[in-house]
């Protein structure tokens, strides 16, 4: 049998690094500032996520939104918009958008009358999870609801200008002499009269009509349901004096009178086509006298005086 030389076997080296040191070595030591750079830039991060998911709170402009009963309505001006503080991550707050920052406050429970409302109790914004209201300001809005009414109003032609030289406007006649109006019953109530947009007169020697015209409504709580009108304007020469005898009075004798109009127009009257008559000017006052024209001059003639037959 052969006998191995004592110098001929292999005997491990015990200096040699094992297998888990040199995994060690290779994770922790080599490149070690490459390594050392990504955990700095995960570090970075890591505290960027952490601060962007820590609550912070900011204030931010809310637009109001009102939901009211039937058949009623808000007749004060309570505010379009309120402060809100709102509480959340940042990147949740950075997110809400103008339709997120909407609150509805629902009035469809509440009577007629003056109310103050706690916005906390009645404001409901839908918010994503994590952000949460901590308050408003104000914190309260007065609210008054009135029922809606409509009614009449009379129109008022508004003029403007001047005609042309030698003529002067006689009448103006409205197609409508009212409007129906809607809205709260106190505003409603408060109209006496509605302007027409403006007729410009400058240049104009002849009637004529102005069509499709606006009527202002200078309270933005009120509804016009027939918002247009048209109006004919009577312009003609600037009026003279005529003087006519022989005028009836009723049951009386005959009077003179005195008139004013266009010349156009007094060029075609004749004293049969004017009357004098006694009407009531009051209750117990006495009986006023008054001139009635035919029908085609209606508007155009006016009474400036009257001579009795007995006068001289």
């Amino acid at each position: 049998m052969p006998f191995q030389d004592v110098d001929e076997v292999e005997t491990p080296d015990p200096r040699a690094p094992s297998r888990t040191a040199k995994l060690l070595r290779r994770i922790f030591l080599e490149d070690w500032s490459l390594k050392l750079l990504s955990l700095a830039i995960a570090l970075v991060l890591w505290l960027v996520v952490t601060g962007q998911n820590e609550p912070v709170t900011a204030h931010v402009n809310v637009q109001l939104n009102f939901i009211r009963p039937q058949l009623f309505e808000i007749s004060n001006d309570p505010p379009r918009t309120v402060d809100v503080m709102l509480t959340g991550s940042r990147n949740k707050l950075d997110d809400l958008t103008a339709l997120d920052l909407v609150a509805t406050v629902d009035l469809s429970d509440q009577h007629p009358g003056e109310r103050v409302l706690r916005l906390a109790d009645k404001a409901v914004i839908s918010l994503p999870q994590g952000v949460k209201v901590d308050g408003f300001q104000p914190s309260a809005i007065p609210i008054r609801l009135e029922p809606i009414i409509e009614r009449q109003v009379a129109i008022e032609p508004k003029l403007e200008g001047k005609p042309a030289d030698g003529y002067q406007v006689y009448a103006v006649h409205p197609n409508k002499a009212t409007v129906m109006v809607r809205g709260p019953e106190s505003r409603v109530n408060a109209l006496k009269k509605l302007e027409t947009e403006s007729i410009w007169l400058s240049g104009h020697n002849a009637t004529f009509t102005a069509s499709d015209l606006g009527i202002d409504v200078p309270d933005t709580k009120v509804d016009l349901l027939d918002p247009v009108v048209n109006v004919q304007v009577e312009i003609a020469e600037l009026a003279v004096e005529r003087t006519y005898s022989g005028v009836a009075n009723g049951s009386g004798p005959p009077l003179t009178i005195t008139v004013s109009g266009p010349p156009n127009i007094l060029d075609r009257l004749k004293p049969e086509d004017l009357q004098i008559e006694l009407v009531p000017s009051g209750a117990g006052a006495p009986l006023e006298r008054k001139l009635r024209v035919a029908p085609q001059f209606a508007g155009k003639v006016m009474l400036k005086s009257i001579k009795d037959a007995l006068e001289r």
